[in-house]
């Protein structure tokens, strides 16, 4: 058999690289029908590519293409990840030529001092992701979806309704506590918590934009919940016409109580009756509350967000 050859990426591999990712797209699509089609490859490899300071290598094999990797950096709270994106990485046979493609490409991101590394694989990829674990990454976050529907009411002992700017207090509030809640073990997020009325100024900021929608739940005249849905757009794992659930939180004293179900609930139930027949979310695999509540709300997991520190 040919060696592997691999050489840095350029413009010269998109066409190739386009072909890979809608190989591997075509697979998970097979796995979970609700991911989008794939209409142009060639425009979302090119836009991973295109991304200040990206970098990577393309792998072929006696002049056939294998696989490739590409990443760029990307701000999370005050570090800097270099991050493999969603069309970011594709590999053609055995997965294990990606634990090669990994060794070229990130000695350049070292090298330039990119020392935390995050890639985000198809989740139904066994195979691609226990080659990703083999390098020393571990799961950090999960990418999930399913079908909205018309939900019955849970009775969470809360009345829900559309959430005003009068509320955006205790909804900083909530996401405060929220934020709290990931310092502490097993997230030990590390992200220092905002004050109230930085929170409460971006809410101020963004509330009124036509991209979100909002939803309080109120027990004995009190909030004690929001839900937060976002017009995400479309990409590779979100389909044209779907919204996620960019938030949920419940006040510390009342988790447990059912406000989350009643709230996702109703959240799921408005998306359906309002043509969204997708909901997408995502959650931090150390967050054992919602690492625990999502899958019995029926999400499925489509992509995990793979995390290396390096020393």
């Amino acid at each position: 058999m040919p060696e592997l050859t691999i050489q840095p990426f350029s413009d010269d591999h998109l066409e190739a690289a386009a072909e890979l990712l809608a190989e591997r797209h075509r697979r998970h699509r097979e796995a979970e029908p609700l991911l989008p089609e794939l209409g142009d490859p060639l425009a979302a490899v090119k836009a991973d590519w295109d991304a200040d300071d990206s970098s990577g290598v393309f792998a072929s094999r006696g002049g056939e293409p294998v696989g490739y990797v590409i990443a760029a950096p990307a701000a999370v709270a005050d570090m800097s990840w270099m991050r493999v994106w969603i069309a970011g990485q594709a590999i053609r046979g055995d997965c294990e030529q990606m634990r090669d493609l990994y060794a070229a490409a990130a000695q350049r991101w070292v090298d330039e001092g990119h020392a935390r590394h995050a890639v985000f694989a198809p989740s139904h990829d066994a195979d691609l992701v226990d080659a990703w674990f083999r390098l020393s990454f571990g799961g950090s976050a999960i990418l999930a979806m399913r079908e909205t529907g018309p939900e019955e009411d849970f009775d969470g002992g809360v009345a829900i309704r559309p959430g005003t700017p009068a509320d955006f207090p205790e909804m900083a509030r909530l996401e405060i506590a929220m934020s709290e809640a990931m310092v502490p073990g097993p997230s030990f997020s590390g992200i220092v918590t905002q004050s109230h009325d930085e929170v409460l100024a971006e809410w101020q900021e963004d509330g009124d934009s036509d991209d979100y929608e909002f939803f309080v739940a109120e027990r004995d005249g009190r909030i004690v919940g929001h839900t937060v849905l976002f017009h995400r757009p479309p990409d590779l794992r979100v389909p044209e016409g779907s919204i996620d659930l960019a938030q949920v939180s419940t006040e510390p004293e009342a988790r447990g109580t059912g406000v989350g179900r009643a709230m996702t609930a109703h959240a799921l139930r408005w998306a359906h009756e309002h043509g969204h027949p997708v909901m997408t979310t995502d959650w931090r695999m150390t967050n054992l509350y919602a690492s625990r509540f999502w899958p019995r709300r029926g999400f499925r997991p489509t992509f995990l967000r793979l995390y290396r520190s390096i020393p």
